[in-house]
């Protein structure tokens, strides 16, 4: 993304602040009794901190004044005593608040996850998997960082300036008043750079998703670089990104290394006018030592929450620019979805399937895909779909399954239009084997019974014989428990196709897609394999997808 991308995305972006604490908040709110917890602890940590200066006063007025060793010895045990009772709240508030973050922040998460789960299939053609993945970490994190002890010990904060302000005024209004006037001055600065922070933030994430983007294709396409030996070019395009990453980085250090000692130097400023205007008002007899000391104390209290301000600043500018990206995805309504009253696919299937006039075009063009086909895909029998490559025929048994959504025309099975049917129930009825096999980072076992759960061992054994795997697998020092690794590397691809029939085996489904599922295998691989595909496809309604006549030539209908 460029920078001129990006500030159109945040021109355009009507994100609120209480838009986004409503969303956070949501899952916080479910957790009332933590979150009251946590609040009462804050007000006690208050409390304590607001009268710890009270002891510092009468040690110097009173005890030191007095001579008194009795009240020296009595103050100072009250403040060792408050001061461990401050540490006591502060622990069991920092875990109570640690666990409401990490429980609120994980339903945000798993929510986020669903939310891309139900995306239609098309969505996925568009997004970019580091992208994603950076939404799911990185931008969730940073909205953590808004359920931290930091945000809610504003509350604590909140009440403590308050609080010390009053007493202050109620003190010695001149010197409050003195010390007051350097408020204004942080609102102008924080307000001045909360826009420039929330941009440098935002070019910062645009870029730390096409760093993972960057990684996530090298790592799973290496057998392509190795090939091709492009390893000096893969390197120097991820050079220019982290070059651009590191841009940002130094622009958003800059803003915030000029912003934190501009902070620092308000609150100088206000020490020094306490310190100049109180020490004149002590030289005038106007006020004790000690009210001079428990004022500085209390001036400390007056700023720790207008720095907890600014450094939230950081927190939720960055939170911001991510609940923006998160907000994209939970906005996006997938266009494919089940009926308000869906019905169960119609089991068993009396006719078959029939596609009267079904027209379909992709959403870069008008120009139709497939066009006015119509056709009938009886039960028990096999039925292929021959023809060049991009003719179509991918495309239609996508539309089968609702992975696609005909433009037009109907499509029935039996006398069940397929919008009416659930989803879950009409995929869970079709099995697929295509050419292009996707292989969990698991066991075979795992692999063969993904998507059937509680499949016992015995069945598994079973369709690993029906898919003609199971000598192999018995010949592995772990049988079923052997790790595949990532994307099958482990496995040749003929074993890896075998896993995938195996599967569908598994799965029993009464209807069975066959996409190109040999093209990918030498000669003697497909021998090998096409003899389960005819075992699998016995007594099922098979779709079957070739280029050649070759491979289809048992079909009752081509």
């Amino acid at each position: 993304m460029s920078p001129s991308e990006i500030k159109a995305v945040l021109k355009n972006s009507d994100t609120t602040l209480m838009e986004m604490l409503r969303f956070v908040f949501s899952s916080v709110l479910k957790r009332r009794y933590l979150l009251i917890l946590n609040v009462s602890l804050l007000l006690m940590v208050a409390g304590l901190n607001f009268i710890i200066p009270q002891f510092t006063k009468n040690i110097i007025d009173q005890a030191i004044g007095q001579r008194s060793v009795n009240e020296l010895i009595s103050q100072v045990v009250w403040l060792i005593v408050t001061t461990i009772a401050l540490g006591d709240v502060n622990f069991v508030s920092t875990y109570l608040m640690q666990r409401l973050s990490q429980e609120s922040i994980t339903e945000i998460r798993l929510q986020t996850y669903y939310r891309i789960l139900q995306q239609d299939y098309a969505y996925f053609q568009n997004a970019k998997t580091g992208d994603l993945m950076v939404r799911l970490t990185g931008d969730i994190n940073s909205l953590q960082n808004l359920i931290s002890s930091d945000t809610f010990g504003i509350v604590g904060n909140l009440f403590t300036f308050i609080a010390v302000l009053g007493f202050l005024y109620a003190q010695n209004w001149e010197l409050a008043l003195a010390i007051s006037l350097t408020f204004p001055v942080l609102f102008v600065i924080i307000r001045f750079f909360r826009s420039r922070i929330r941009e440098a933030f935002s070019k910062l994430r645009a870029t730390s998703s096409r760093i993972s983007n960057q990684l996530q294709v090298t790592l799973t396409e290496i057998e392509l670089i190795k090939s091709f030996t492009t390893e000096q070019q893969e390197t120097a395009n991820f050079e220019a990104i982290v070059a651009e990453s590191n841009r940002y980085q130094l622009e958003a250090t800059r803003l915030q290394a000029i912003f934190n000692p501009l902070v620092t130097l308000v609150h100088t400023i206000g020490v020094a006018i306490a310190l100049g205007v109180g020490g004149y008002f002590v030289i005038q007899q106007r006020m004790t030592v000690g009210d001079l000391v428990a004022y500085l104390s209390y001036l400390t209290l007056l700023q720790d929450p207008i720095r907890s301000f600014s450094r939230l600043l950081n927190v939720f500018q960055t939170a911001q620019v991510s609940y923006d990206r998160i907000k994209e995805i939970m906005a996006y309504e997938p266009a494919i979805i089940d009926a308000p009253h869906p019905v169960a696919f119609p089991s068993p299937l009396r006719r078959g399937t029939q596609l009267t006039d079904v027209t379909f075009h992709y959403d870069m063009g008008n120009v139709d895909a497939l066009e006015n086909i119509n056709m009938m895909i009886p039960i028990g029998q096999t039925t292929a779909l021959v023809g060049r490559s991009g003719a179509g025929k991918s495309t239609l048994v996508r539309l089968l399954t609702r992975l696609y959504e005909r433009s037009g025309g109907k499509i029935m099975f039996d006398d069940v239009a397929i919008e009416h049917i659930s989803m879950k129930s009409l995929r869970q009825h079709i099995s697929f084997v295509s050419q292009e096999v996707t292989i969990i980072d698991g066991t075979i076992s795992e692999n063969i019974a993904y998507g059937t759960p509680g499949a016992t061992e015995a069945a598994i054994w079973n369709a690993a014989e029906q898919a003609n795997i199971s000598e192999f697998i018995r010949g592995l020092p772990n049988q079923m428990a052997t790790q595949v690794g990532e994307r099958g590397v482990k496995l040749s691809g003929g074993q890896k196709q075998r896993l995938s029939i195996a599967r569908a085996f598994l799965k029993d489904a009464p209807i069975v897609i066959l996409d190109e599922a040999t093209a990918a295998l030498d000669n003697e691989s497909e021998r090998a394999i096409q003899h389960a595909l005819n075992e699998l496809m016995r007594h099922k309604t098979a779709i079957v997808i070739a280029h050649r006549l070759s491979t289809v030539h048992n079909a009752e209908q081509i």
